[in-house]
């Protein structure tokens, strides 16, 4: 009786045994399945690259294998930051808009941090869509973010690790995104205008005046001034229009709002020659202006 105890037990844990080697193999196999469909999915990168560069504006690039790549990535790993926040991005430039929106707004948090990318391009959707309160608040969680956590994800994810393998990138990480810091203020700095919000505008433009490494200073001492004229006090920012002039001497709504100052303090003359002034470099139509006609959506 004993004995066929023994035998029946180790019967039993033979059959267990042998179970459990069967599950970790077909997990394996499971595993090397997903490992080969990704690899197979892995797109040529440099269109992307080039249009987060402004490279290709003319293009009419396929976008399907990129979306095709990153929905495949979630259906393994959902909910992943990173690759939402790129499946966002190609969802705007593939004309779906509404999920774009969804994906970038799931991706700008991460445990309790928020995420530059996400909130920058969240921002600028939302300012291209006419809605100024939702971009400021995205364009605001955008610059109050911090661009060291945003660099380290990127640099531990497996698919911008591929995207900087790709010989079309040579671009520097930092740079990049100081420069989308600027627009990102520079769009804040528009909506709250447009929402007659003078008090946060003249806040956040000295914000981003005090900040030495941002771009465009021109822009933010020109947001800054008009703050100043709809508030009434002209000589404020009739010299806050001349240092945007200081920077940048082609900008022609800065000549023309100093027609205006000019024309309220009955200086008819000088009114005229600078509303000239404007008139011309108008009629140049330099895609530099107005500022935030310029921001586009970018994922480095």
């Amino acid at each position: 009786m004993i004995q066929w105890l023994i035998c029946r037990v180790a019967v039993i844990y033979f059959v267990l045994f042998v179970f459990s080697l069967t599950c970790v193999d077909l997990k394996t196999l499971d595993m090397r399945s997903k490992a080969r469909r990704l690899n197979e999915a892995v797109p040529n990168f440099t269109d992307m690259i080039n249009s987060s560069v402004g490279k290709n504006a003319m293009k009419d690039i396929n976008w399907s294998p990129y979306r095709n790549y990153f929905e495949l990535i979630l259906r393994y790993v959902p909910n992943d930051a990173i690759t939402e926040q790129l499946l966002g991005y190609v969802d705007y430039y593939s004309n779906q808009k509404e999920r774009c929106v969804q994906l970038l707004k799931s991706a700008s948090m991460m445990k309790g941090q928020n995420l530059f990318w996400p909130n920058y391009n969240a921002g600028v959707v939302y300012y291209k869509m006419g809605l100024w309160p939702q971009a400021a608040e995205y364009l605001f969680k955008a610059i109050s973010s911090n661009p060291k956590l945003m660099r380290i994800l990127m640099q531990d994810s497996i698919v911008y690790k591929q995207i900087f393998a790709t010989p079309a990138f040579s671009y520097n990480l930092d740079e990049g995104m100081i420069n989308a810091k600027s627009k990102a203020y520079i769009l804040l700095l528009s909506s709250l205008y447009s929402m007659r919000q003078y008090d946060k505008v003249m806040i956040l433009a000295d914000l981003a005046l005090a900040d030495k490494e941002l771009l465009d200073r021109d822009a933010f001492y020109f947001y800054d001034a008009l703050a100043y004229f709809q508030l009434g006090q002209m000589d404020r920012a009739f010299m806050l229009l001349q240092k945007s002039l200081t920077i940048e001497k082609d900008n022609p709504d800065v000549y023309y709002y100093m027609a205006n100052i000019f024309q309220k303090a009955g200086q008819v003359e000088q009114a005229r020659e600078f509303l000239q002034v404007s008139y011309a470099l108008h009629q140049k139509n330099d895609p530099r202006f107005p500022y935030e006609t310029q921001v586009n959506l970018h994922f480095f």
